[in-house]
C-alpha cells in the first residue's frame, strides 16, 4: 500500500508546486496531519518551501517543491537502429543534460556503449546518481528486469540489466520504451492534466501505452497495450498487414516510390507532393483504424502521438482528428507529445526518480 509520504511527493513531482493547504485538499488529510508529514520530509532533505504563492484573501500560502538536487538520475533510450540517447535528470525530473552515442547492433557493442554514455553523464551530475533507467523496444520482465522479446536489437534474454549494473557500479532497470515515454507525458507532458489517455509513438516499430485513472495498465503479463501484430488493410485494399509492418518508415519511403528521405517525406507531403501524400495518407489510415479501435475500448480522453506522429507535426493531427469516426461520439483530444525523441529516455531516469521515491516510508 502506498504510504501518505508518497503519495505526497508523486503529487508534487505532477504539479511542480503546491500549498500545505492544496496537499491537505486534494489528499483529504486535515491540515495538521499534511504538515507533520511535510516537516519530516523537509528534514530528510526530500521537500523545500520555494516562495509564495497567489493569496486568496489572506496571508499568502508558502509553496512547497521537491528537493531537486537530493538525487540525479540516468535514463538511456535503446530504440534506434545505430544511435543510443542518454538524459541526465534532477530530483523533481527535470531534464539536466542530454547526450547521444553510435552503437553498431550487436550486444557487445550496445552493452559498451551504453556503459560509456551512462559514465559521460555520470560526470556531468551534481548530485549522486541513483541508478539507471534503460527503456528498450520490447517486452520486459518486470520482475526478473530482464528482456524477453525485442526484434530490432539482440538483447532477449541476455541478462542485460545485470551485465550493465556490473559495468557502471550502480542499479540498472529495464522497461519498454513506450511505456517510459508515457509515464513522461503523464507528469510533465501533453497528458499532464488528465488520467486516462493512450500513448501511441512510431518509429522503427511501433509502440502504444494505455493511462487509466492515473495508472499504467499493464495488464497480465505486463504487455498490455502491445499492438504490433494487430492488422491493417494493405495500400491497395486485396489484403491485411501487421501494424508495425505498415508504419514502418522503410515501407512508407517505399510507398512514396524511394524518392525522398525520412525528413523529406514530411516537407514533401507538407508541400503537397502526389507520392508523399500516397505514403502519410495511408498512415494516416492506419493510425485512424488503430485510435478508433482502442477508443471503442478504452474511451481514453486523450490521444499522445510520439515518434514520427510528433515529427508531423499538428497538420497530422488535425487531419487525423477530422478523420476519426467513433460511435457514439465523444469529446477526445489529439495531442502531439512534449518530449520529442527524447521522451523514452526521459522515462526512463524518471523511474528511478519515482522507484526512489517510493522506498521512502
Amino acid at each position: 500500500m502506498v504510504s501518505s509520504a508518497v503519495k505526497l511527493l508523486l503529487m508534487l513531482l505532477r504539479q511542480g508546486s503546491c500549498s500545505r493547504a492544496d496537499l491537505a485538499k486534494a489528499m483529504r488529510l486535515s491540515r495538521p496531519a499534511v504538515s507533520t508529514l511535510v516537516d519530516g520530509l523537509i528534514r530528510q532533505n526530500m521537500l523545500r518551501e520555494s516562495g509564495c504563492g497567489i493569496s486568496s484573501g489572506g496571508k499568502p500560502p508558502i509553496l512547497l517543491t521537491l528537493e531537486p538536487q537530493r538525487i540525479s538520475a540516468i535514463g538511456i533510450d535503446i530504440g534506434h537502429e545505430s544511435v543510443l540517447r542518454g538524459v541526465l535528470c534532477d530530483a523533481a525530473g527535470k531534464l539536466s543534460a542530454a547526450r547521444e552515442i553510435q552503437h553498431d547492433n550487436s550486444f557487445d557493442g550496445i552493452l559498451s556503449r551504453t556503459a560509456e554514455l551512462a559514465e559521460e553523464l555520470v560526470n556531468l551530475a551534481p548530485a549522486p546518481v541513483a541508478g539507471i533507467g534503460v527503456a528498450i523496444a520490447g517486452q520486459i520482465d518486470r520482475t526478473a528486469n530482464e528482456v524477453v522479446y525485442c526484434a530490432n536489437f539482440p538483447l532477449e534474454g541476455r541478462e542485460f540489466a545485470r551485465k550493465l549494473s556490473q559495468k557502471v557500479s550502480m542499479p540498472v532497470v529495464l522497461d519498454n520504451r513506450a511505456r517510459t515515454a508515457a509515464q513522461w507525458e503523464y507528469y510533465f507532458g501533453a497528458a499532464r492534466t488528465t488520467e486516462d489517455f493512450i500513448f501511441i509513438s512510431a518509429e522503427r516499430g511501433i509502440g502504444t501505452a494505455i493511462y487509466q485513472n492515473g495508472k499504467l495498465l499493464q495488464g497480465r503479463s505486463g504487455t498490455a497495450g502491445e499492438i504490433r501484430t494487430l492488422c491493417v488493410p494493405s495500400p491497395d485494399r486485396t489484403s491485411f498487414l501487421p501494424i508495425e509492418q505498415a508504419m514502418n518508415e522503410k515501407f512508407l519511403l517505399e510507398l512514396a516510390r524511394n524518392r525522398f528521405s525520412s525528413t523529406e517525406l514530411i516537407s514533401a507531403w507538407s508541400s503537397g507532393d502526389p507520392d508523399a501524400r500516397t505514403a502519410v495518407g495511408y498512415l494516416l489510415d492506419c493510425t485512424e483504424y488503430v485510435i478508433t479501435l482502442l477508443t471503442m475500448l478504452l474511451d481514453p480522453a486523450e490521444i499522445v502521438l510520439g515518434g514520427r506522429f510528433r515529427d508531423l507535426g499538428n497538420r497530422f493531427a488535425a487531419e487525423l482528428g477530422q478523420h476519426l469516426h467513433i460511435e457514439p461520439q465523444r469529446p477526445l483530444a489529439i495531442k502531439l507529445s512534449g518530449s520529442g525523441r527524447i521522451g523514452a529516455a526521459l522515462g526512463a531516469a524518471l523511474k528511478v526518480v519515482i522507484d526512489n521515491i517510493s522506498k521512502i516510508s
